[in-house]
């Protein structure tokens, strides 16, 4: 097939959207396809290098990446909040300007609306009148009201973003537009799928947003070694919504008797008021943090401790959920949004989200469970682990290619190549 893919976000060496833009243009020409990639320009240098390390001839020759630029002045904008959906906006309009040329010549099998994927981030690629798949999208979810003492910036933070959600859907007609003419649209929770029905859409799936190279995975299961304190993992951007104070006051609630430690991996806001947290729950000596780390340590980080513990109160998902099953350790978590939907129940403990109090001793019952039940770790481990071989990048894009051959016409079906995996590791 000549596939074209709108990656707004793309670049093989980042993790978030611009990982999952890569990976996705990757997965379309490893089937053996013609792939067309509308990009920006910022990340030419990393994209191009990867390639011409990583690729065939015959690979890159069926590549063919597509720069789109905005003006100037756009691009000085962008260091505002209100400048990055300026941004957006003006390149989503840029890039169907460029595919118009490019549809009438090629005929494109299939328009792949990658990034953002977010379901007000709209596309103007259903102008285009060929087969367009939307997705993976979030952007459904909220954060729950109960809840809201965890943000200090509530108003900036979800607010403000709901309202703004509520402006792009109902004056953005390429939002609607979007998601009725799509003849498939990938949605990362239950949340934005409900929107996305709501709005029109005819085919929904439900599909991660977050994938792992083959050889992420290690061989065997890893076994921990057994005994000594709890060795408990936190990881991901210090940030309001990712919701570390919870943690933090649920492991102040566990039972003296049970020995734990939290390490600590990430940056952001909330990394100023980290040591005092950790003073104001009596948990100096419990809780180490250890900032940013190269990609190599995050991975040792998995292997090294026990149980995996993140309660983030607004998430489609979260990519390092599947990375700590792909590496065997159990899940302790809130039962909402995309680690709802998509965390087997047996790889998890997911706490429900009720109001505060609740949660919080729930998620403190958690910890003392799984140190109580090495036997329950290790079979949650098991489970999440066998999720997480179903999640390899060549096995979704195999997925996804099936979906997309149940929706085309035959016509425009083509036999496709099986996938190797070049894919570079996630990253923070």
């Amino acid at each position: 097939m000549k596939v074209l893919i709108s990656a707004y976000a793309c670049n093989p060496t980042k993790g978030g959207e611009e990982g999952i833009g890569f990976n996705w243009m990757q997965q379309w020409q490893q089937l053996g396809h013609e792939v067309w990639c509308l990009t920006k320009s910022t990340g030419a240098a990393d994209l191009e290098a990867y390639i011409a390390q990583h690729w065939s001839p015959a690979e890159q020759t069926r590549t063919h990446l597509v720069y789109v630029a905005v003006p100037a002045w756009v691009e000085y904008a962008y260091r505002w909040q209100f400048g990055v959906y300026l941004h957006y906006m003006v390149w989503q309009y840029r890039a169907w300007r460029a595919a118009q040329g490019l549809a009438v010549a090629q005929g494109f099998d299939l328009v792949h609306h990658a990034t953002y994927g977010s379901m007000q981030m709209a596309t103007w690629l259903w102008r285009l009148g060929q087969p367009l798949v939307v997705g993976p999208l979030g952007g459904g979810q909220q954060a729950p009201v109960a809840f809201r003492r965890y943000f200090p910036d509530w108003f900036k933070t979800e607010t403000l973003r709901n309202a703004i959600s509520k402006v792009l859907v109902a004056c953005d007609p390429n939002v609607r537009q979007s998601l009725r003419r799509a003849a498939l649209v990938l949605t990362t929770n239950a949340e934005t799928a409900a929107a996305v029905r709501r709005l029109g859409g005819r085919r929904v799936e439900m599909f991660l947003d977050s994938g792992l190279p083959a050889n992420f995975l290690p061989a065997e299961f890893p076994m921990r070694p057994g005994g000594g304190a709890l060795r408990l993992l936190w990881l991901g951007r210090l940030v309001t919504r990712k919701a570390l104070p919870l943690v933090l006051e649920a492991l102040a609630q566990v039972d003296a008797r049970v020995p734990f430690c939290l390490t600590v991996v990430g940056d952001g806001i909330v990394g100023a008021q980290l040591p005092a947290l950790i003073a104001q729950h009596g948990l100096e000596g419990r809780v180490v943090w250890r900032g940013t780390l190269p990609w190599a340590e995050v991975r040792e980080e998995f292997l090294t401790h026990d149980a995996f513990m993140f309660a983030s109160l607004r998430d489609s998902f979260a990519t390092q959920l599947l990375e700590a099953m792909g590496t065997g350790l159990p899940i302790i978590t809130l039962d909402h949004q995309g680690a709802r939907d998509f965390i087997p129940p047996a790889a998890a403990l997911k706490i429900p989200v009720t109001t505060p109090a609740e949660t919080v001793a729930a998620l403190a019952r958690a910890v003392e469970y799984c140190y109580d039940h090495p036997a329950a770790r290790v079979a949650m481990g098991r489970a999440g682990y066998a999720f997480a071989h179903t999640q390899t990048w060549p096995l979704r894009g195999r997925h996804l290619q099936a979906l997309v051959n149940s929706v085309l016409a035959p016509s425009r079906l083509v036999p496709a190549a099986v996938p190797g995996d070049t894919t570079p590791p996630s990253q923070l």
